[in-house]
């Protein structure tokens, strides 16, 4: 039997510390109905965070796969499932990476982040779309 027995162990445990995207499965309904229970979501540790962005975080020792949200001066992490608590940031708390892509079983992959035509700059949405080509 394995001497890791949480989620959270099993992350700290096989995920490179270089920037380099990873891929997590989502669990829970947390973030229903954008992300179902048991997507794969790609993190980017090297994406900077930014307000709606979909991120995980680390505080208060657990980590969470949430919303961003800023309101004001105050930062939240914000469950999609209006079923679940938001969480406010208060003090330190570290940005592990935002999700960038997600892909469902028999479904095409969704992408969060696209590269705008005109200003060459990387577009976010909230709602995932097929890459174009």
């Amino acid at each position: 039997m394995s001497d890791i027995d949480t989620p959270q162990e099993i992350f700290e445990s096989n995920c490179s510390t270089n920037s380099e995207p990873f891929a997590l499965q989502n669990l829970g309904n947390f973030m229903e109905p954008e992300f179902s229970e048991n997507c794969i979501v790609i993190i980017d540790p090297g994406m900077q965070i930014h307000n709606r962005a979909y991120a995980i975080v680390r505080y208060e020792g657990d980590m969470y796969f949430r919303q961003y949200l800023e309101r004001g001066h105050k930062r939240f992490l914000v469950c999609l499932n209006a079923q679940h608590d938001d969480i406010e940031l208060i003090g330190e708390y570290e940005v592990v990476g935002c999700v960038v892509q997600q892909k469902q079983r028999k479904q095409k992959p969704l992408h969060y982040y696209h590269l705008n035509r005109i200003t060459k700059e990387m577009d976010f949405t909230v709602s995932g779309k097929i890459k174009e080509k």
